[in-house]
């Protein structure tokens, strides 16, 4: 039953999908709804080409530093890989279609694992409210190739074997210990997290020897001899696999740095981290977790008091489960995408009190009405978690592009050589890896170093020579020139004027074209991307601008009434004013018009400081675009090269253009 209505959920969207393919696809291959799954997905066409090669230096990431791939193929690259051989298929096709059976899979483990520790109605309410809670569905929805599935499945199916194991004798128990290796091999394969799978070995360590610990400190007889406990975790250990065991020792202290103590602060130097602008790194409220998780405020408190029940009564089972509970409750220190962890132990909790109030009447029932009375407990189940998580039923998963920006991408391919690189923000790096095929200076997986300040800075500056010099000089001083410079004294402040000036391009050679790629999202983007690029070093902060687009209309010979997302405004075209509807009345800097012959740009003499507003030629014949920004904007290499397309910056080559869709540009 769960595992259908887990389907169910994933699979509506797909009425939507194949009715308006115009928006979810790109030729015959559908889009992906997520980042990272074009990082997977390249991997597995270069495991099938033959050119994935294990701890190896991965050319397409991160240059000139350039990232290794994984010392082994991660397990959903391998798996699509083989698939896309066999089928001959492209990823995403499959990914469309494999996705939401993978993610549905969790609730075996949780079901068996529940079902074997006698509480059948906490596996069914785990098994339902965490395949169907929000959160999950929209991470593991159609087209969505990511670790998240095989991650919560692996979370529950190895504690699952452990259990089963320590629970078990004779020649059972090492079915299942060969079950626990199998898991924790499958687990680190397919997440890469040996962190992980250490904290899951501590826990079943503690489940196993929790009765001798009850025992000891109670002075009671031992119910095992203490050899008998040693051998089995002993065994226990090396099905974990030692080797994995080590490496999530230095794992862990990794994980607590990033997501605890050095979230959202400045990197090292003062640069500033771009992790404060990503929205599934932010920070959670009570109300959004209940709504990701369970559907609203009151099923968290049933369920949070219910597994505090469970915790207390069943507390060796708890500490089993313990490591995946605590990634849970890091969706209320910083990262969104922890609440899916949290979802089936809230659904745990409502299932533990059924199985409490089944606990205390079954015995006073007779055949007759036993069973027909655990139905109805169990349809009751059913029916509040999907009334709980209608949203989830109601979810209709949104590539993470638009069909005009993976086009853009695969024309990127097409017209640019193979061996340039690309400059553009880092959201797009893995996708222009995937579709193109070309090497970018950052992506999903690396926009953490000084690298992007250095982007948003050549994207933001007003200075074309600056621009320039910030892009070359990017690719012969990458993260570990700038690691190196930091060491040797110089603060982040003097670095930055040094790829300004172009002092660091004496005597080094720029042996790569480099191509600048703008995309239609980038002006929504753009407001983190200039918060960056204006970073000062000494404040630590940034100035969020912004380019919006917006439709105006003549209300006179020299008079426009426009509106934008944001507001409505007047504007007037002699007097180069901008009046708000409240009055306030802010002196227009720039009026510039551009037409596929020629730029003009008519600026206020008398104004210091005020906006800008424009009107510019798209691809579509006799179809101008309208945007509105502060002077400060106006004057970007971001504005002027994208939307203005400005011909006089002569260091600039524009090779390829399609706006608002996507303008490229060639370094000269």
């Amino acid at each position: 039953m769960a595992f259908g209505l887990s389907l169910w959920a994933r699979y509506e969207p797909l009425k939507v999908w194949n009715a308006n393919k115009e928006q979810f696809f790109v030729g015959e291959r559908p889009i992906f709804t997520a980042y990272d799954a074009y990082y997977y997905a390249r991997l597995a066409d270069d495991y099938r080409l033959g050119v994935f090669e294990p701890g190896g230096t991965d050319r397409l990431r991160f240059v000139p530093d350039y990232k290794t791939y994984p010392a082994v193929i991660p397990f959903y690259s391998w798996l699509f890989a083989q698939l896309s051989a066999l089928f001959k298929k492209p990823v995403e096709n499959l990914a469309l279609w494999l996705v939401p059976v993978l993610a549905s899979a969790v609730v075996i483990p949780l079901v068996l694992l529940f079902w074997r520790a006698g509480l059948p109605l906490t596996g069914f309410a785990a098994a339902l409210f965490g395949s169907l809670a929000l959160i999950y569905v929209v991470r593991t929805s159609l087209a969505r190739l990511d670790t998240d599935s095989i991650v919560l499945f692996s979370l529950f199916a190895l504690p699952m074997a452990a259990y089963l194991f320590a629970e078990s004798s004779g020649r059972k128990k090492y079915l299942f210990l060969l079950l626990v290796a199998f898991f924790s091999n499958l687990f680190y394969w397919g997440y890469l997290h040996p962190d992980l799978n250490f904290a899951l070995w501590v826990s079943s360590l503690l489940f196993l020897f929790f009765p001798y610990l009850k025992d000891l400190l109670s002075e009671r007889r031992l119910l095992k001899p203490q050899r008998e406990l040693l051998i089995d975790a002993a065994l226990l250990t090396v099905a974990f696999n030692p080797f994995i065991l080590l490496k999530g020792v230095q794992g862990i202290l990794d994980r607590l740095a990033r997501y605890v103590f050095e979230f959202g602060t400045p990197l090292t130097g003062n640069f500033p981290n771009v992790q404060i602008s990503i929205s599934e790194l932010q920070k959670l409220g009570l109300s959004q977790v209940a709504k990701m998780t369970v559907g609203n405020e009151l099923a968290l408190f049933v369920g949070a008091f219910g597994l505090l029940a469970f915790a207390v009564l069943r507390l060796r089972l708890f500490l089993l489960l313990l490591p995946v509970l605590l990634m849970g409750l890091l969706a209320f220190k910083g990262a969104s995408r922890f609440a899916m962890f949290l979802a089936p132990f809230l659904g745990l909790g409502i299932g533990f009190l059924l199985d409490l109030i089944w606990s205390k009447v079954k015995d006073r029932l007779d055949d007759k009405v036993r069973w027909p009375v655990f139905g109805a407990l169990a349809l009751a189940l059913v029916l509040s978690a999907v009334l709980l998580n209608r949203k989830s039923f109601e979810f209709v998963p949104k590539p993470i592009m638009t069909p005009a920006i993976a086009s853009a991408f695969i024309e990127v391919g097409k017209t640019s050589p193979p061996e340039a690189w690309v400059l553009t923000w880092w959201d797009y790096g893995y996708a222009i890896q995937y579709y193109a095929r070309r090497a970018t200076f950052h992506d999903g997986g690396s926009q953490l170093s000084p690298k992007t300040y250095f982007v948003a800075l050549a994207f933001t500056t007003d200075n074309a020579t600056e621009a320039v010099n910030v892009s070359k000089t990017l690719t012969v001083c990458g993260a570990k020139c700038i690691k190196r410079l930091l060491k040797e004294g110089y603060t982040a402040e003097e670095i930055k004027e040094m790829f300004a000036s172009g002092k660091l391009l004496k005597n080094a050679t720029v042996s790569r074209p480099v191509y600048w790629v703008f995309t239609s999202d980038l002006i929504g983007k753009f407001y983190w991307i200039s918060y960056f690029g204006t970073w000062d070093f000494k404040t630590l902060k940034g100035r969020h601008l912004f380019i919006s687009p917006s439709v105006c209309r003549g209300s006179g010979p020299t008079k426009l009434t426009c509106r934008n997302p944001g507001a409505s405004f007047e504007v007037d075209l002699t007097k180069m004013k901008v009046r708000f509807p409240n009055g306030l009345t802010v002196p227009l800097k720039y009026f510039a018009t551009r037409t596929p012959q020629n730029l003009e740009v008519k600026k206020n003499p008398y104004a210091l400081y005020g906006y800008a507003l424009e009107l510019v030629y798209t691809y579509a014949p006799n179809v101008y675009a309208w945007y509105f920004m502060p002077d400060r904007s106006f004057v970007t290499m971001f504005n002027q090269l994208y939307m203005l397309r400005n011909d006089e910056i002569k260091s600039f080559n524009r090779t390829k253009e399609r706006f608002p869709d996507y303008v490229f540009y060639l370094l000269r």
